[in-house]
Order: structure tokens, then sequence, then C-alpha cells
């Protein structure tokens, strides 16, 4: 499979993500990549020919069985490779995505499940994607930090605010990707207490509804 089929059946499937299995539209997929949507149509074409997608009677696409495998496969190896870029590298929130989509094509298949291995089989990518597995269906669901409870884990997706509490709660730790786990959640749910980078922080609700997280 070459480079461009792959991006297109990772912008699919990135795309169904979203859209809840709802058909896709080229000017989707257009904008999604960034190019014109006669060459979106071309290319689809293609993949139709070669089995990674149907499109109906008012121009949706959607992938086939085959196409959905195989975009899952490779979302599989990149969410894999941007946790291990993130939790262990250390790497920057702004650079890991593209990192990750270089050193995808460079893993083996076998080498990434190692990699899953070592990572203890995590649910979230940075990013608070779901890393598909071929036997799962793990539900993420959004929501801010001061709805969550104890024993719940997850990644945070958003930190909203400004000012000097904004900034000391980022110079915490709690910042895009970072994974966390709820420790404590008092009766009236503040404070909450979470577990970040291997450190435990309290924060107050009020702060608490500035952050959203990817729960598992």
């Amino acid at each position: 499979m070459n480079t461009t089929v792959e991006n297109y059946l990772c912008t699919i499937y990135s795309l169904f993500e979203i859209n809840n299995s709802k058909g896709i539209k080229s000017i989707d997929i257009a904008n999604k990549l960034n190019i014109s949507r006669p060459s979106v149509s071309v290319m689809v074409k293609k993949l139709g020919k070669e089995g990674y997608v149907l499109a109906d009677k008012y121009s949706k696409i959607f992938l086939t069985d085959f196409g959905r495998n195989e975009a899952r496969k490779i979302m599989h190896k990149r969410r894999v490779i941007e946790v291990f870029l993130t939790d262990v590298l250390g790497c920057d929130m702004d650079t890991v995505h593209e990192e990750a989509h270089k050193l995808e094509h460079a893993f083996s298949d076998e080498s990434v499940e190692k990699l899953d291995s070592l990572l203890n089989n995590p649910k979230l990518s940075p990013m608070g994607k779901r890393i598909p597995h071929n036997n799962d269906e793990v539900k993420v669901m959004n929501t801010t930090l001061d709805k969550v409870k104890k024993g719940q884990t997850g990644r945070i997706i958003k930190v909203s605010g400004s000012g000097s509490i904004h900034k000391r709660i980022l110079d915490m730790g709690v910042v895009k990707g970072a994974k966390i786990k709820i420790e404590k959640v008092a009766p009236l749910g503040d404070p909450i207490e979470i577990k970040v980078k291997g450190y435990s922080l309290s924060l107050r609700k009020e702060d608490a509804k500035k952050i959203e997280v990817a729960l598992e």
C-alpha cells in the first residue's frame, strides 16, 4: 500500500470518528487534506476499484470492511507511536503527529505490537483519540474534569483560560496530551485530585471546568 492510499484511508477513518458512521463527502476529504475536490474524486474512484471504499447514490463515501480493517491497522500503529513519543520520549505535542506519521513507515507491525505491550496497551492517543485494536470497540467520552469520577483515566485534550492560574496549571504538567488518573473527588466535587506525569495534584472545581479530557 502506497503512502497516498494510507493518507486517504486514515483521513476517511478519522472523519468517520467525528461523524459517527455517517457517510463522508469528497469535500470533507478535500478540506481535511487541503487539496482540490477533483483530485479527491479521482482518488476515491481508485480506492473504490481496489475495494477500500464504496460510494452511494448520494455521493457519500463509506469504508468497506476491508478498507476499515486496513485503516484501523494504520491508525493503531500511528497512535501507539504517538503515545511512545509523548509519554516515553517527551516530544512536544505540536510535532508528535508529524513525527509519528514519518516513523510509522519505519516500524514493522511486529515492532509496534511489542511497543504497544511495553506501553501497557494504551487506549487513547495523546490527542484523546481511540487507539483501534482488532477485537475492541472502546468507547471514548469527552467531558470536563469537574464531571469525572474517582478511578477514571484519560487524556487531556484542551486547557482553556488565561492568566497566572492558567499558567500555574500548565506548569504543573496539566497540558494537552498528558495522561491522567482521577485519584480523589471531594463530596461536593471540590477539590479534585489527579495524578499526572507521576505527580499528585489538587485542582479546584472552578479550574477543573476549564480542562477538557477524553476518558477511557
